[in-house]
């Protein structure tokens, strides 16, 4: 019989934001868990890691270097996952697809183009667009 949960997933997810547009990777059809929407750079968190220790680590699957601000941002959480959100605000080098395995694409979204977007979690939407309000310093 097969389960009716995947095992259960702790992850990290970086809401990258660039001139008030944000990152969002389009997730593998081949993908065992959350195949074909859209969603945020990141990874999960390993035995005995904190999250802020994993977000570097998940994060440079897409960039060179990442900082994230420690903003308490909603986590995400369903029967299988529990996800800790980030802002980044700051990173080196351009946004690249470094795990073609998990995305076969990333793209820039603006405010106006959320609303009809198919995201891995429709709770993502109300996340994302707190943080492209929330004040920050000065923009890549």
């Amino acid at each position: 019989m097969a389960e009716l949960f995947p095992e259960f997933n702790d992850v990290v997810c970086g809401l990258l934001i660039r001139s008030g547009r944000i990152l969002f990777v389009h997730r593998n059809e081949s993908r065992r868990l959350g195949a074909g929407p859209l969603g945020s750079p990141g990874g999960h968190i390993e035995q005995g890691e904190s999250d802020i220790d994993a977000s570097p680590a998940s994060f440079s699957k897409n960039s060179e270097s990442w900082l994230a601000t420690l903003a308490s941002l909603p986590r995400l959480t369903g029967a299988t996952f529990d996800a800790r959100v980030f802002v980044v605000d700051s990173w080196s080098g351009e946004p690249e697809n470094r795990a073609p395995e998990e995305h076969d694409r990333l793209a820039w979204f603006d405010e106006g183009q959320l609303p009809g977007l198919v995201l891995a979690d429709p709770d993502l939407l109300d996340i994302v667009v707190e943080a492209l309000h929330q004040p920050r310093g000065a923009e890549m």
